[in-house]
């Protein structure tokens, strides 16, 4: 992608970002992002189709920062699967918490369903190919697929709970500590149960 046109990207997204602070994505128009980032209406078809597409960028490149550090945790040696989780988890977390507001009108309303499922998407891709990595087990397909759909959603929820917490008591930290019990020993029960 050449500079002006990811400037162009850049000038709308803080635009989408400053009006979400007052408003939601439904009563912000084109003409206020396009007045306030500064460009042209034509600048802006050529880069989003939708103000939804703005948003759904902006959860592409999170998950693929999200998604290398995941790979990047996985390759030490010195990390158990809790730890890799907990680090995941709280990187994850804390992109998100750089854009918070962005983020917030991300996992709401009609703008939020698109993006939930294309982090959905991502995230059983990413589950599956860790539980294939870390696992030595025999998954079959649908097996595999339900197993990291559960996952998949148990985390997109919980990140949904701790953007729109108001009380101020879900923190990164309490969050990543949480999440990083519950992943890597839920699995392990699910594998290790009797057969029925």
């Amino acid at each position: 992608m050449d500079l002006r046109k990811r400037r162009s990207q850049e000038k709308l997204q803080i635009a989408l970002a400053q009006h979400l602070q007052d408003k939601t994505i439904d009563e912000i128009t084109i003409g206020e992002l396009t007045r306030t980032a500064g460009v042209s209406r034509q600048t802006f078809y050529s880069n989003f189709d939708s103000k939804q597409s703005i948003l759904l960028n902006r959860i592409e490149s999170l998950f693929e920062r999200s998604r290398e550090n995941f790979e990047n945790l996985m390759d030490r040696n010195s990390f158990g699967r809790q730890e890799i989780v907990a680090e995941g988890i709280k990187h994850l977390l804390q992109e998100c918490d750089k854009e918070r507001t962005m983020m917030r009108a991300a996992f709401t309303g009609q703008a939020g369903i698109q993006c939930l499922s294309l982090l959905k998407q991502h995230l059983t891709s990413l589950i599956a190919d860790r539980i294939l990595q870390q696992f030595n087990y025999n998954f079959d397909p649908i097996q595999l697929d339900t197993i990291s759909d559960f996952y998949a959603g148990a985390l997109i929820g919980t990140i949904q709970g701790w953007l729109l917490d108001e009380t101020g008591l879900k923190t990164i930290g309490t969050v990543v500590k949480e999440v990083a019990v519950l992943f890597p020993h839920g699995l392990d029960a699910y594998l290790m149960r009797p057969n029925s």
